[in-house]
């Protein structure tokens, strides 16, 4: 059986502050899905052959059906969630610069920051060290926290819009410290067979909201379903929902690690997902006879950073049909702020000493775990123009002409850390991510023209054709020709690339925004003290003794500050962000 609605999964990688263009992303997104439904529900009201009727707009009907990802991509997946569920969610644009009543705006460019402090500040704050305990982590995480609790609350809930579906997964992926054991039979005797125990350390969050098609809460009745039903009006589920977030974005160390509770008939299902229906009779998980199973959780980044193969899972499970229907009414597009895209090998010259093994063994089980070889096969099991990546492009005018820029996020120096340190940063990466999800959308995000109806389930009008068709390359007649998967009503005509500014301004064509500068001597004036404070508080919290917090803060306070402020000031310089006067 053939959807009629094109089918939509979108993962999201991992990014820490970087996790700013993820939202910008998803916001230009989300304001294209809603703008175009607009347009095509007046077409709906008008009716066909009527005098107003718009025949060139697209009346296919696309359908978000599962939304995951991994650290700051999970932040973001719900912070979509709640959006596409709150009536007064509010896209960033020209008529919102402040992005009022906007999550990813507020959660991810304003963060914390007040008239007082800005976010970085209050994460250096000491009041999460208490006396004789061990810290919990090198930054505070009140801030964070306080992010989650604004972010969850929906003064006035509504339904999805039409482009989401009713039956829509939200996907978190966790790293789960404690483990869950499975038992694998090898000698066929299941029965009573001792077999061998492996430990699984990954795992994830499948979550629905409650609406007319799930009215439960909690986990089905059903023994193989493995998701948990939500209402997001009940506070117990708001605060699953908020430790699931927080979960999965606990970067290791930097930020408080979770401690979260599970159902242990969740775990009893999960292996269906972990190794299919047909393995189910060899091998099993090993849980107390608990309700619940009580565990440790880090960023979910740290083992699968990248988590479109559970997404797939996910989607196949929903739409049985979709990988045998040749039509291919679906795609997959995944987020990732740090793509490798590095495809050389490296000169190798192998050491055998012990630091150099050292070395190398840490890169290689990071490197292993990261070989996310059930993912990498569904991903190769998709048809062409089915898997679509959006990452980041920054160009600039040089000398008359647009060239790609040497650095393209301004959060990216530190690991991704860089965008703690100012607004302007992560407000830059927010608006290239909108730009390039613009691009994405009027230009990679399309079906080729003679696969229209079959994988659209649609016959668009001529009109429709000439407004929004282009081709690769831009503007040549004699190319193959493209069109949208969804289409930008702001485009007037996408061939010619003429945008609709009369109707949208400046939203209706975005340029590149004006890459920020840093002021080092202000951060000296600024971070210097509370930097220092927090170092020593950490240090005392871990060495518990007085000799030794004394001695490190004779020793090795300032050097350790200067260590942090040069790699700070070297990163930055690096990657063009020092403002020099």
């Amino acid at each position: 059986m053939t959807n009629k609605k094109f089918k939509l999964c979108i993962t999201m990688a991992g990014a820490v502050s970087a996790g700013a263009y993820t939202a910008g992303v998803l916001d230009y997104l989300l304001e294209t899905l809603h703008l175009w439904e607009i347009a095509k529900e007046n077409n709906r009201k008008i009716g066909q052959g009527n005098p107003g009727y718009d025949n060139s707009i697209p009346m296919h009907e696309v359908e978000i059906d599962v939304i995951n990802g991994a650290s700051a991509g999970g932040i973001t997946g719900t912070l979509a969630v709640l959006n596409l569920l709150d009536k007064n969610y509010n896209h960033y644009n020209r008529e919102n610069p402040k992005g009022e009543n906007n999550r990813f705006y507020k959660s991810w460019v304003k963060m914390a920051d007040d008239d007082k402090e800005i976010t970085l500040n209050k994460m250096l704050h000491r009041d999460d060290i208490k006396a004789g305990e061990k810290p919990e982590s090198l930054l505070n995480t009140k801030a964070i926290e306080s992010i989650a609790d604004e972010a969850l609350l929906i003064k006035e809930q509504k339904n999805y819009p039409k482009y989401v579906s009713k039956n829509l997964d939200l996907i978190l992926t966790i790293s789960n410290l404690r483990g869950i054991n499975f038992k694998v039979d090898f000698d066929g005797r299941s029965y009573n067979s001792s077999g061998t125990t492996i430990t699984n350390h990954g795992g994830f969050f499948r979550y629905k909201t409650v609406n007319n098609s799930y009215p439960n809460r909690g986990i089905p009745k059903k023994n193989d379903s493995l998701y948990h039903v939500l209402d997001l009006k009940n506070q117990t589920d708001i605060s699953v929902l908020r430790n699931a977030t927080l979960s999965t974005s606990a970067f290791p160390i930097g930020l408080k690690s979770r401690q979260l509770n599970i159902y242990t008939e969740y775990l009893n299902r999960y292996p269906k997902y972990l190794f299919g229906k047909d393995r189910l009779h060899a091998i099993s998980p090993i849980l107390k006879n608990e309700k619940l199973y009580h565990f440790n959780s880090i960023d979910g980044g740290l083992i699968n950073n990248e988590p479109y193969g559970i997404a797939l899972k996910v989607m196949h499970e929903k739409n049985a049909n979709i990988l045998k229907n040749k039509d291919n009414n679906y795609a997959v597009i995944m987020v990732d702020p740090f793509p490798n895209l590095n495809s050389t090998e490296e000169n190798y010259t192998p050491k055998s000493d012990i630091i150099s093994v050292v070395k190398g063994m840490f890169k290689a089980l990071r490197n292993q775990v990261m070989f996310n070889q059930d993912g990498i096969l569904e991903a190769l099991s998709l048809s062409d123009r089915t898997k679509f990546l959006i990452a980041p492009i920054r160009k600039e005018k040089i000398e008359g002409k647009w060239v790609r820029a040497q650095n393209d996020l301004a959060s990216a120096p530190l690991n991704g850390f860089a965008g703690f340190l100012d607004e302007s940063f992560r407000e830059h990466d927010f608006k290239l991510g909108r730009q390039n999800c613009q691009t994405f959308l009027r230009y990679y995000f399309a079906v080729k023209d003679e696969n229209i109806q079959s994988r659209l389930q649609s016959d668009p009008t001529n009109e429709a054709k000439d407004r929004f068709s282009f081709s690769v390359p831009p503007k040549d007649p004699n190319a193959n020709k493209f069109y949208p998967i969804i289409p930008d009503v702001r485009l007037l005509n996408a061939f010619k690339d003429i945008s609709d500014k009369e109707n949208y301004g400046s939203d209706a064509k975005i340029h590149y925004p004006i890459y920020p500068k840093f002021d080092t001597k202000r951060f000296e004036k600024t971070f210097k003290t509370p930097i220092k404070r927090r170092i020593s508080y950490v240090v005392k919290g871990i060495s518990n003794s007085r000799m030794l917090t004394f001695g490190f803060n004779r020793l090795f306070k300032n050097k350790a500050y200067n260590y942090i402020k040069n790699t700070i000031e070297k990163e930055l310089e690096e990657a063009q962000l020092i403002r020099k006067d």
